[in-house]
C-alpha cells in the first residue's frame, strides 16, 4: 500500500507542470462569436475550393472533370494561401479554451475519441468513393462501386497494388488528413505545455502583442519562411499547420493582438488585395514558367508564404469587424461543420463521377455539384443529429441527456474502438 502511494505521489510530482496547465481555476474569456462564424465560413469555403479542384487545369486532384480551365486557378489563388492556416489557427484557439476546462486525463481521452472516431468512420466508409472514382478515371476500373467496395476491405488485394499509400494499405485519409494531423499535433502541444505556460513565455507573448502590427506580422512570418525554405514542398502543409495551431493557442487570450487587427482591418484588406494580384501574376510568370531561375521561385515562395499569414490576419480582423455577434442559427451551423467536413469531398467527387456522364457543360455541372453537395451534407447532418448512437461517428454532439456513468462508458467504448488507429498514428 505504501508503495502504491509512493508511486502515485511521484507521478503527481512529475506530471505537475502539465496538470497546472489543465482545468485552470480562472474565469475564461467570453465566447468568441467571430471565431464561431469564421469556423463555419472557413469549412464552408472548402466545398467551393474542392469543387474548383475538379476543374483546375494544372492542379492535381483525385478526380477531374472534362471541363478544365486555367482561369479557375486565378480565383482559387484568392483562397489557397490562407484557407488551411485559418482553420489551424481557429483549432489552436479552441484547444486553449478546452484545455482550461478539462483535466489532463479527460482531455486526452475525449479529444482522442472525438477526433479519431469520425476519422475511423471516414477512412473506411466515406473516403472509398474517392478512390473508386480516381481508379476508374486513371486505371479504367471496370466494376461497380459496390463490387469495388467489397474488395476494399481486403488489405492484400492486388487490385490496389498501385494505390498503397494510407494509414493501412490503400486505406487513405485523403481530405481527412486534417483530423489525423490535428490529433497528432494535439499530443505534441500537450508535451510542450509546461513551456508554453511558463511565466517567461507568457510575458514574451504579451510584450509582442503590445508592439506594432508590423512587428507582430514579421515575428509570426519568420518561422513560416524558415520552414518553407527548409521543408519539402509536398509535405509543407504539416509543419505549417502545426505552426498556425501553435499561433492560435498562444494568441487565443491576447486582447491586444485582436484589437490591433480590428483597428487596422482596412489596411490589411488593401495589402491583401495587392498581395493577391502579385501572387496571380507570379503564378503565371514564375511558377508556370520552367525557364525561370531559382531565386525567382524562392522569392515567389516567400511572397506566397507572407500571403498565407496576411490572409489569416485579415480574416480574423474582418470577423471581428462584421461577425462578432450571436445568431439563433449559429450553434446549429457550428454543429454542422464536422459532418460537412467529413462528407463534402467524397460527395463532390461522387457527384462529379456520375454527373460527368450527362455532359452538362462547364457552368451547369459545377453549379449542380455545389448545390447537391450542400443539400446532401445537410440532409445527412439533420438525420444523424436525431440519432444519438450515430451522432458521435460524424462528430456531432449528442443531444440526449445521459447519466455520468453512461457518458464515461461511451467514451471507454470509443477509446477501445479507435485504439487500432491510435497505434497506427503514434
Amino acid at each position: 500500500m505504501k508503495l502504491i502511494i509512493a508511486i502515485k505521489n511521484t507521478l503527481q510530482t512529475l506530471l505537475q507542470p502539465w496538470l497546472n496547465a489543465f482545468n485552470q481555476a480562472v474565469e475564461l474569456p467570453l465566447r468568441r462569436y467571430d471565431l464561431d462564424w469564421l469556423r463555419v465560413l472557413a469549412f464552408g469555403l472548402l466545398i467551393f475550393y474542392h469543387t474548383g479542384m475538379l476543374y483546375s487545369e494544372s492542379w492535381g486532384f483525385h478526380f477531374k472533370s472534362q471541363y478544365l480551365s486555367s482561369n479557375i486557378e486565378n480565383a482559387m489563388l484568392l483562397l489557397s494561401p490562407w484557407r488551411m492556416g485559418l482553420i489551424w489557427f481557429i483549432s489552436g484557439v479552441a484547444l486553449r479554451f478546452i484545455i482550461a476546462r478539462f483535466s489532463l486525463s479527460m482531455f486526452l481521452i475525449t479529444r482522442s475519441v472525438k477526433i479519431l472516431q469520425p476519422l475511423l468512420v471516414g477512412i473506411w466508409f466515406i473516403v472509398p468513393i474517392q478512390l473508386y472514382a480516381q481508379m476508374s478515371q486513371e486505371a479504367g476500373l471496370a466494376m461497380s462501386f459496390w463490387q469495388f467496395y467489397l474488395q476494399f476491405f481486403d488489405l492484400t488485394n492486388p487490385l490496389f497494388n498501385q494505390y498503397q499509400a494510407g494509414i493501412w494499405p490503400h486505406v487513405d485519409v485523403n481530405h481527412l488528413w486534417y483530423l489525423r494531423s490535428l490529433w497528432q499535433f494535439t499530443l505534441l502541444l500537450v508535451l510542450v505545455l509546461p513551456l508554453l505556460h511558463h511565466a517567461t513565455a507568457r510575458a514574451i507573448i504579451m510584450r509582442l502583442c503590445e508592439r506594432s502590427l508590423v512587428i507582430v506580422f514579421i515575428v509570426l512570418l519568420l518561422p513560416l519562411c524558415i520552414l518553407k525554405l527548409s521543408w519539402p514542398s509536398d509535405t509543407f502543409r504539416y509543419p505549417m499547420g502545426a505552426l498556425f495551431l501553435l499561433y492560435g493557442y498562444l494568441l487565443a487570450w491576447q486582447p491586444a493582438f485582436y484589437s490591433k487587427l480590428l483597428r487596422h482591418w482596412q489596411a490589411l484588406l488593401v495589402v491583401f488585395i495587392l498581395g493577391y494580384l502579385v501572387v496571380v501574376l507570379g503564378y503565371h510568370m514564375i511558377w508556370q514558367n520552367p525557364a525561370v531561375s531559382q531565386w525567382q521561385i524562392t522569392s515567389m515562395d516567400m511572397l506566397y508564404t507572407a500571403q498565407r499569414l496576411l490572409g489569416v490576419l485579415l480574416m480574423l480582423a474582418l470577423a471581428q469587424r462584421f461577425l462578432n455577434h450571436d445568431h439563433p442559427k449559429l450553434a446549429l451551423l457550428n454543429s454542422a461543420v464536422f459532418p460537412f467536413y467529413l462528407l463534402h469531398q467524397s460527395v463532390i467527387i461522387g457527384l462529379a463521377f456520375y454527373i460527368s456522364e450527362l455532359q452538362l457543360g462547364g457552368f451547369l455541372e459545377p453549379l449542380l455539384i455545389l448545390s447537391l453537395t450542400f443539400i446532401i451534407c445537410w440532409l445527412v447532418f439533420i438525420a444523424a443529429r436525431r440519432i444519438d448512437l450515430l451522432s458521435p461517428f460524424l462528430g456531432i454532439k449528442v443531444t440526449g441527456k445521459y447519466k455520468a456513468w453512461q457518458i464515461k462508458a461511451g467514451f471507454c467504448c470509443g477509446l477501445i474502438l479507435v485504439s487500432p488507429l491510435i497505434f497506427r498514428l503514434v
